[in-house]
């Protein structure tokens, strides 16, 4: 489905990304981690065809992405940037239904088809009674939702989230994670998303992405990734695991002091 052959980026000289090779070919959930400033977002602009690389090749289903028509790519590929809000009120319905933009004519409106499918899109959201209700009257968690069934609206074989879980509080945080790993399965659909939430990507993803200054530092299952060792070397603290939940998680290991 998705191929990145030395895909490498940089703005003004500044290497953004750096000679990333990987390839995506089947439905999973994919969890894009790393420090600030190691290009996660770059990376995500780069397959969204936000941005072209200035080396490099991707492509999709076998077709480079500069060979793709926008509003083509557009149907198979949605893009989920980090502050999607606009910056005046609308109902959530309208929102969602911005997302069948791809397969409107010049000029055409709307359908009841393309309701349907928005309204199918927040069932699958968990978000069918945010429908009537306008942005500035929902929590965070609840324009996520919607924002995230505006992606889903066009049907795509690829979401890409930058920061989805940013901002959320934990039972959000972990309330979204599950919705994402609910999506991928019961739709079929592959997610690759930042998050710098180590511990609820490994609980709910199928593959851990980890980039360092530009580069892919590794490419594993998260139970590999999960390591104190590998979490030292990758993220630059030490860890230690702990069992909370029948689940394994990682915190940061503090020193005790003599008593």
């Amino acid at each position: 489905m998705l191929a990145l052959r030395d895909v490498s980026f940089e703005y003004e000289g500044a290497q953004a990304v750096d000679g990333i090779t990987a390839s995506f070919d089947r439905t999973q959930l994919i969890a894009l981690t790393g420090p600030n400033g190691s290009g996660k977002s770059t990376l995500l602009k780069l397959v969204a065809n936000v941005l072209a690389p200035r080396a490099g090749e991707i492509a999709f289903d076998g077709k480079r992405l500069r060979d793709w028509p926008a509003k083509e790519y557009a149907k198979q590929v949605a893009y989920l940037p980090q502050d999607p809000d606009p910056t005046f009120s609308m109902r959530a319905i309208d929102v969602v239904v911005s997302g069948r933009a791809p397969f409107l004519g010049r000029f055409a409106w709307e359908s009841d088809s393309d309701y349907d499918e928005a309204e199918h899109a927040l069932a699958l959201c968990d978000a069918a009674h945010l429908g009537g209700r306008y942005l500035d009257e929902m929590s965070g968690g609840e324009r996520k939702r919607v924002f995230l069934a505006r992606v889903l609206a066009a049907r795509p074989r690829l979401i890409l989230l930058d920061e989805p879980l940013a901002s959320l509080d934990i039972s959000h945080v972990q309330q979204f994670s599950a919705l994402l790993r609910d999506i991928v399965d019961r739709t079929g659909v592959t997610v690759i998303y930042a998050t710098h939430d180590l511990n609820w990507a490994a609980a709910y993803s199928d593959r851990m992405l980890v980039m360092q200054r530009g580069s892919l530092a590794r490419d594993a299952a998260p139970s590999e990734v999960m390591q104190p060792e590998v979490v030292r070397e990758l993220f630059g603290f030490d860890a230690e695991a702990v069992a909370m939940g029948g689940r394994s998680w990682l915190v940061p290991k503090v020193e005790k002091s003599p008593s």
